[in-house]
């Protein structure tokens, strides 16, 4: 085989869709500065803008979650990362952008390190689920991970 051959087939390999889905798994960025915000509960109806110092997408395992830093100076930790619908929809052939994320929620939970029991309630939820040992188990124990590795600095 010549080079020729040989780098396009790399190229090809580098490109299927499972490649770049494992890259974007462990695609992370942060965002801070003034102007920064969160949604947080609000009405009924719609959500409501919550002034934060940044938000970050960490990767702990193989999965994401957002670690936002709040102006009082906690450290929350949200389970829950939403791709915005054209990111969804497309083919993965291209990397993730900052903007293919929906900014993040407190509407739907998160923990709070500023707790010494954070962890404490999925740690529970592990023991439970520890003979199934499925795709949710370890995403929580990723999780787990997680706040253990926030608590500890």
């Amino acid at each position: 085989m010549n080079v020729k051959n040989k780098i396009t087939k790399a190229s090809a390999l580098r490109n299927t869709e499972a490649v770049i889905q494992a890259a974007n798994n462990r695609f992370t960025f942060k965002v801070e500065g003034e102007g920064t915000y969160v949604w947080t509960e609000g009405t009924k109806d719609y959500c409501k803008k919550l002034p934060v110092l940044s938000y970050e997408m960490v990767v702990s395992g193989n999965n994401s979650f957002w670690v936002i830093k709040t102006l009082d100076g906690n450290t929350l930790v949200v389970d829950c990362i939403e791709y915005t619908m054209p990111y969804y929809m497309r083919a993965r052939t291209t990397k993730a952008k900052v903007g293919d994320y929906k900014i993040p929620h407190l509407c739907f939970g998160y923990f709070d390190m500023s707790s010494k029991n954070a962890a404490k309630s999925v740690k529970e939820d592990l023991e439970e689920l520890a003979e199934i040992k499925d795709s949710y188990y370890y995403w929580r124990a990723d999780l787990v991970t997680l706040i253990n590795k926030l608590q500890g600095e």
